[in-house]
C-alpha cells in the first residue's frame, strides 16, 4: 500500500536527509531487486561513490538524481519503503538492500511484498522509460481543471470505485485513498462515473485534492512492515482516515456503522447512509 501521499512522504524526507550525501558500501541481499543489472556486482559498482544531488518522483516511483549524469531509480512495490538508518543499523529480514554514506548513515530499501526494483541507468535516459510515466493525474504535482476531470469520468461510464483505483485516471490512490474521496465526496463506489451531475463531479473534484492534501500533511497512512495487510490498518495512528479499515465504527458524518464490501472483487470501506 505505498500509494501517492506515501511515496510522495518518502521523496520530502529523503530530500531533506540525503541530498549531498555520497555512497560508500552497497550490500545486495537479492538479484531480483536489481534484475535490470546483469549481477549484483554490476548494480554495486554502478551505485558506489555516486553523490546524490536531488530526489524527484515521478507518480508512485522515486528518482534519486545522481553525479556524474547517472540516476538510481527506485520503485517501491505495494510495500516498499526507503528507510534512513545509522551506518551499523542491522538489516531486517525484509530489507533487500542497504547503501551506507560516506559521512555516516544508511539507506535501507525495505520491501516486504518482493516486488520492488532498483537500477541505476543514465540521467537523460529516465524521461523515456515507460514504466516512469504516469498514465493518470498526479494531483500532487499537477494543476488540472474540473471540467478535464468530468470529461473523463463520462467517457469511462464505470463504477466510481474502479475509476479511482485506475492508475491511468488518477495515480496512486488504491482502495484507501479512493474510498477516502468517495467518503468526503459523499457519493458511493457503486455509481457510474458518467451519471454524475454537474454538483456532484465538483464535490468528487474537491475530494481528490483535499484527501491526497491532507495524507501528505499527516505523514501518510500506511507503513512498510514485514507483517502489514489491510486487516492490520492502524486506525489508531490514522485518524485523519475516516472510514477505509473502519468497519462497524460510527460514520463521523451520520454516527451510523461504517461497512464493508466489494465493487466488482475489490474491498470497499463505507457509510451506506451518507454516500449515494
Amino acid at each position: 500500500m505505498t500509494e501517492l501521499p506515501e511515496v510522495e512522504v518518502i521523496r520530502k524526507t529523503l530530500e531533506r536527509d540525503l541530498v549531498g550525501k555520497r555512497v560508500k558500501d552497497v550490500t545486495v541481499k537479492t538479484t531480483a531487486v536489481v534484475a535490470r543489472h546483469r549481477n549484483r556486482p554490476a548494480f554495486i559498482k554502478a551505485l558506489t561513490g555516486r553523490r546524490i544531488e536531488s530526489i524527484v518522483r515521478l507518480g508512485t516511483s522515486l528518482v534519486l538524481e545522481l553525479d556524474e549524469g547517472a540516476a538510481l531509480v527506485v520503485r517501491l512495490g505495494t510495500q516498499g519503503n526507503l528507510v534512513r538508518e545509522i551506518a551499523t543499523a542491522e538489516a531486517g529480514k525484509t530489507t533487500p538492500v542497504v547503501a551506507t554514506f560516506t559521512t555516516g548513515g544508511a539507506l535501507h530499501m525495505v520491501d516486504p511484498a518482493k516486488d520492488g526494483e532498483l537500477y541505476v541507468v543514465a540521467r537523460d535516459e529516465v524521461p523515456n522509460l515507460p514504466e516512469l510515466v504516469p498514465g493518470g493525474i498526479d494531483p500532487l504535482t499537477e494543476t488540472f481543471t474540473w471540467p478535464a476531470f468530468s470529461q473523463q469520468l463520462r467517457e469511462r461510464d464505470a463504477p466510481l470505485k474502479l475509476v479511482l483505483i485506475d492508475d491511468t485516471f488518477v495515480v496512486g490512490l488504491g482502495d484507501l485513498y479512493s474510498d477516502e474521496i468517495l467518503w468526503a465526496s459523499g457519493l458511493s463506489g457503486q455509481r457510474s462515473s458518467a451519471g454524475l451531475s454537474s454538483q456532484e463531479v465538483r464535490r468528487l473534484y474537491r475530494a481528490v485534492l483535499e484527501v491526497l492534501f491532507e495524507a501528505v500533511k499527516q505523514g501518510g497512512a500506511t507503513e512498510a512492515t514485514p507483517e502489514f495487510d489491510d486487516d492490520d490498518f492502524d486506525t489508531e495512528s490514522s485518524e485523519f482516515i475516516k472510514v477505509y479499515g473502519r468497519e462497524g465504527e460510527a460514520c463521523g458524518r451520520c454516527r451510523q456503522p461504517i461497512h464493508r464490501g466489494a465493487v466488482e472483487g475489490h474491498d470497499s470501506y463505507f457509510c451506506a447512509n451518507c454516500q449515494t
